[in-house]
């Protein structure tokens, strides 16, 4: 019931499926994905359930395209779930499953399995990083004074930021074990 509930999040105003997906690509894939596969299928759900409206909109050039924006119902429906509690033990990280079977390849791919994790995570946190900059230097109000919707949106930064710090602290303490654990056995 997640995605159904983010996108009504999303079309608070009119948005295209397209508009939906960069929003995915640009911020929600820190730790949500989708694609236009799931999307557009969920929002056609949504307007049939009466949960969002559907209206045309003329671009400037291109075809006429659809803009998805939630109902009053809707809003019913997405503060209903919010105000269901957190939503716990919904997480999957399917790197995380690959480690707990990770004694089925060979050492020296395992470090390298880790060597990337490593690598992609730094990249991420670096890219957190940037964006906390720029938001900090561009809005005085941040991080204790910014509008409820801002804070939102930076309590899932804050976040974002730890957990990273702690995944990457992770990777580098299994690289140290299987590095060490290799040497030795050479």
């Amino acid at each position: 019931m997640s995605l159904p509930n983010i996108l009504l999040g999303l079309i608070k105003e009119p948005k295209s499926g397209y508009d939906i997906k960069q929003t995915f690509e640009q911020v929600l894939h820190y730790f949500w994905n989708s694609d236009l596969a799931q999307i557009y299928p969920a929002l056609k759900k949504l307007e049939q359930d009466g949960l969002a409206t559907i209206q045309m909109a003329e671009p400037d050039k291109g075809p006429a395209k659809k803009l998805y924006k939630r109902t009053p119902k809707g809003t019913r429906q997405l503060r209903a779930w919010l105000q269901q509690g957190p939503q716990l033990n919904t997480e999957r990280l399917h790197y995380l499953t690959q480690v707990f079977f990770l004694d089925e390849i060979p050492p020296a791919e395992r470090i390298k399995f880790f060597t990337s994790l490593h690598q992609y995570f730094k990249q991420q946190l670096s890219e957190l990083i940037e964006v906390e900059k720029n938001w900090r230097s561009q809005d005085s109000r941040y991080p204790d004074k910014l509008p409820d919707k801002d804070q939102a949106t930076q309590f899932t930064l804050r976040l974002g930021l730890a957990k990273i710090k702690a995944i990457i602290d992770w990777c580098e303490s299994c690289l140290q074990t299987l590095r060490n654990k290799h040497q030795q056995a050479n």
